[in-house]
């Protein structure tokens, strides 16, 4: 299976959106490695101070540096957003259509196992949760592991023992939220079920409210609804809370890479097998590696919840539409 494809399963996209996908993830890249660079002038305005000041010359050098930084931050971020949101967005108005499309084309036989308030629930409330992973999470997800991937190749090349120290807590904070998958699916399961639950039950309140007014039953399943809403709620609070545990405890794996780069750095330094400018720039890069990283965590325990939405999604795409021909044979 192709990527493309591959990507079209995953997120119910269709190939164009799927190909505007692979063009955000690229972009994020971009813009990832663009905030770099005014590290690197920091690198070598520290090396000029070092060496005895910034010279006449070397001032032009970070005014043409920085304008350098500037343009390309600005470049980086402007093909960003046009290749993230912009396609998100025509691509989230076809989905829609398609799947209008498709409902339209299915047997009697599926709406029989299906009611109004899930057929409404995947239409509205999946796509914009589908909507949301294309646009905000899967770019920067992915654009985050490959901006540093290529920027831990550079810091390999400095020194490997520093970018050890700098780059190990990256797949430990990576495989705690991957491993949380399981637990993260239970919940959110229960928290479909209860959500599912409740919009049954208010359209089911709308459907019969003339009935039970007459039978002056109102009050009693009133009560009962405003339990389920109170379920959704429990069920909503204790995902998110599980969620947020493997999350920000990965996030503060992630932020021990910073005290060790300072350990490890200082006791090399000490022993004279490193640079005190080598030894700056991994503080430097240290400092700003990790923010990206950190916004990955969130978007990929967000993308875990997202299969949920994609697999109802799929579950109508892919259900047989009506045989039979388009026009009267008799």
């Amino acid at each position: 299976m192709s990527l493309v494809k591959t990507i079209q399963k995953k997120t119910a996209s269709s190939k164009q959106g799927a190909k505007g996908i692979i063009k955000g993830i690229i972009a994020c890249a971009f813009q990832n490695m663009a905030f770099m660079l005014p590290t690197t002038l920091l690198y070598f305005l520290v090396s000029d101070m070092l060496g005895g000041g910034v010279q006449g010359g070397r001032i032009t050098f970070y005014v043409v540096g920085c304008v350098i930084c500037f343009a390309l931050i600005f470049l980086t971020t402007w093909f960003q957003y046009n290749n993230t949101y912009f396609t998100t967005y025509e691509e989230s108005g076809k989905r829609r259509l398609s799947l209008a499309e498709r409902l339209r084309k299915l047997p009697l036989s599926f709406f029989g196992k299906r009611d109004l308030a899930d057929l409404t629930s995947t239409i509205m409330s999946d796509c914009e949760v589908i909507e949301k992973s294309t646009s905000h999470f899967i770019p920067g997800l992915f654009g985050s592991l490959i901006s540093t991937i290529l920027i831990a190749a550079g810091l390999f090349v400095f020194d490997w023992r520093m970018a050890l120290a700098a780059l190990w807590v990256i797949p430990v904070s990576v495989l705690i939220v991957i491993l949380s998958y399981k637990v993260q699916d239970k919940v959110l399961v229960k928290f479909m079920t209860a959500k599912m639950s409740c919009a049954d039950g208010i359209q089911e309140y709308i459907e019969t409210v003339r009935d039970l007014k007459a039978n002056n039953a109102e009050g009693n399943y009133l009560s009962g609804l405003k339990n389920k809403i109170k379920g959704v709620e429990k069920s909503n609070i204790k995902a998110e809370l599980t969620t947020a545990v493997f999350v920000t405890g990965a996030g503060m794996v992630l932020k021990l890479g910073i005290a060790t780069v300072a350990l490890v750095g200082s006791a090399l330094l000490v022993n004279g097998t490193l640079g005190v400018l080598t030894f700056f720039m991994f503080l430097l890069v240290a400092s700003r590696l990790y923010d990206p990283m950190q916004a990955a965590l969130q978007n990929l325990a967000a993308i875990i919840a997202m299969r949920t939405n994609v697999a109802r999604m799929n579950e109508i795409l892919e259900y047989p539409v009506q045989t039979g021909n388009d026009t009267l044979t008799n």
